[in-house]
């Protein structure tokens, strides 16, 4: 049992002491420091277009100013973007004297008044994932306003930290599209040395012991009355139960010998890597002609279709109840987990997805053939080891 997706924990103990690191403070936050005749209150957006947001507050009295100006701090960072605000939104405004919207903030955008720390992932000279110490993945753009700071506080715009790199921002948050807003706000990212990070080390290791520990003691307890510590998927059926990716049957059992249909591994996977998308995710029509709008499965399954995770079968159908084989069950994991393929013309339509997961050590080598059909402890072998790797890459 590999534990290398705990590397997240060591993101604990360094945020408890962030305090100690002395870097220049973010922007002000408009909303903390009021002058004369300001007012903060939480208002209803009724209009907002390329000119103008209007909005009322609670005793229905109507703010409104003009977009290129929201957003406008005291030192001048950033106008709004006509994008972070919709119709029937609640956000925050800040109205001046003349009651005049001068800065707005939806309810979605948190401002980070504490340090935000996590690893860096995917740079590029256009963004990096930032990778949080609650494991949650953010898109952090990077432009010609985004500044960064090294442990020596020297400016470095337009630079994009390398993998692994760990960083703080001070900035903005978007929970609901996972993106981290550096220009807008005037945020900054400090970038941080192994030296800098050495104070805390020792303090770091202690709590990612004690995480791991408690983990490990989870895993060891039995969850399901059918999956005994013996039972060769034990781990991994924890595991996944512990991050609420399967429940049991209402009866205790997780049934682990049984094969999973097309439909549940369709749902899993995409309800494990893509949750967040989901809920923006609109059904209006079935992507397949063997199943309505109204299956428990529709929405993930067309979900996956729209997204490149899956096909059809030849005759356009579906076929949601029909037994999930590896060769199928390999390919979706691979695409929801956005894991490259090489191009190959030979072998079979599966050959590449087969050939990933076996080079990263997500299929076992004593697993099925690839048009045997998989069973439910297979399944969260499969998906254990693939959140795994991902989280290791």
């Amino acid at each position: 049992m590999s534990f290398k997706f705990l590397t997240q924990i060591f993101f604990v103990s360094v945020l408890v002491f962030s305090n100690a690191l002395a870097l220049t403070d973010p922007e002000p936050n408009p909303f903390s420091d009021l002058a004369e005749g300001e007012q903060a209150f939480e208002a209803e957006v009724l209009e907002a277009s390329e000119e103008v947001l209007l909005v009322k507050n609670s005793e229905d009295e109507e703010f409104a100013g003009r977009m290129e100006a929201v957003f406008k701090y005291r030192d001048g960072a950033g106008p709004a973007a006509t994008n972070e605000f919709f119709v029937g939104d609640q956000v925050r405004v800040l109205v001046n004297s003349e009651k005049v919207i001068i800065a707005a903030q939806n309810k979605e955008l948190l401002l980070c008044d504490q340090n935000f720390y996590g690893w860096v992932r995917t740079p590029n000279e256009n963004y990096f994932t930032l990778e949080t110490i609650e494991g949650d993945r953010f898109e952090v753009n990077v432009g010609n306003s985004t500044q960064f700071r090294d442990e020596d506080s020297k400016k470095l715009f337009g630079y994009s930290p390398r993998k692994d790199d760990v960083i703080r921002i001070h900035g903005v948050v978007n929970s609901n599209v996972k993106k981290i807003f550096t220009e807008t706000f005037g945020a900054y990212i400090s970038i941080l040395s192994e030296e800098a990070l050495q104070p805390f080390l020792e303090k770091v290791e202690k709590r990612k012991l004690e995480e791991a520990t408690k983990l490990t003691e989870e895993l060891k307890r039995q969850i399901f009355y059918d999956v005994p510590p013996e039972n060769i998927f034990f781990s991994a059926i924890n595991f996944i139960a512990n991050k609420g990716i399967v429940n049991g049957d209402g009866k205790g059992n997780f049934r682990p010998e049984s094969e999973i249909n097309r439909a549940e591994f369709t749902k899993i996977l995409v309800k494990t890597k893509f949750e967040e998308e989901l809920k923006s995710f609109e059904l209006t029509e079935s992507c397949f002609p063997d199943f309505e709008t109204s299956a428990w499965f529709a929405k993930f399954v067309c979900f996956a279709k729209e997204n490149e995770i899956l096909k059809g079968y030849p005759d356009g159908e579906f076929k949601p109840a029909n037994p999930v084989n590896l060769a199928e069950a390999i390919t979706i994991l691979v695409k929801s987990f956005g894991l490259s393929v090489a191009e190959s013309s030979d072998g079979e339509w599966f050959t590449p997805f087969i050939e990933k997961a076996t080079e990263l050590k997500i299929l076992p080598e004593n697993f099925a053939e690839t048009d045997d059909q998989i069973t439910r402890g297979q399944m969260s072998e499969l998906i254990m080891r693939g959140i795994d790797v991902v989280g290791s890459l």
